[in-house]
Formats: structure tokens, C-alpha cells, sequence
């Protein structure tokens, strides 16, 4: 039996375009036993989480609108959940964020951030 991780029963909701989040990203982390909501675009995560979605993370393409960065920015710091901007493997050599890929070195640097530090990481 694989040992519990940090990620274990965790719901990681990812906020981007259809094709943000690769297989290989969404099966590393189901590997890590999370459960991930999405990719759904920012409007629809807008109403979601406003109408009350229970996530315990948030992975937030770094190619939304400046208006529903911030918002999520806001809305999500008030709330205490942990989130981070990230890019997919397409774009890794655009500045900021995190890479959203199936490699190990991304998933684990996501799963530190998001969840291995004594206070989550923000953004």
C-alpha cells in the first residue's frame, strides 16, 4: 500500500482552458492521490466557487484576464486557500508561475508550494 502524501484526499481545483492540463499532469497528480476538479475556464470557476465549491487547492493557468487573476487573488487569500499561477509544458518559457506537467520535479514543486511549507503558498 502506497503511504499517505501531501496530497492525499486533497481537491485541487485547476482553472484554465480545456487544454491547460495535460494527461500526463492530471495522472501524476491522481498518482499523488488528489482529486482534480477541472480544467475549468476562470468565469465558470468565478460562479463556482461563489455558489460555494469545496476545493482545498487551487491551480490557476498564468494566461487568465488580469480582472479574474484578481479576483481570484482576492477571493482566495480571504479564504485561506492555498493557489498558485502555473503555465503547461507549451509554454514553459513564458516568465512566472509554476510548470503544470507530468514530470515529477514540476508535480513535486507544485505539491511543496501548495501544501510543504508551514503557511501555504499564496500565489
Amino acid at each position: 500500500m502506497k503511504p499517505l502524501g501531501p496530497l492525499a484526499g486533497k481537491t485541487i481545483l485547476i482553472i484554465g482552458e480545456a487544454d491547460f492540463l495535460s494527461d500526463n499532469a492530471r495522472g501524476a497528480l491522481i498518482a499523488n492521490q488528489a482529486s482534480v476538479t477541472g480544467p475549468i475556464v476562470a468565469a465558470d470557476a468565478i460562479d463556482r466557487l461563489s455558489e460555494g465549491l469545496i476545493v482545498d487547492a487551487v491551480i490557476i493557468d498564468i494566461a487568465i484576464s488580469d480582472d479574474a487573476m484578481l479576483w481570484m487573488n482576492e477571493w482566495l487569500e480571504a479564504r485561506k486557500i492555498p493557489f498558485i499561477f502555473a503555465r503547461d509544458q507549451r509554454s514553459a518559457g513564458l516568465p512566472g508561475g509554476f510548470v503544470l506537467s507530468g514530470r515529477p520535479a514540476d508535480i513535486n514543486a507544485i505539491v511543496f508550494a501548495l501544501f510543504g511549507q508551514e503557511r501555504p503558498f499564496y500565489h
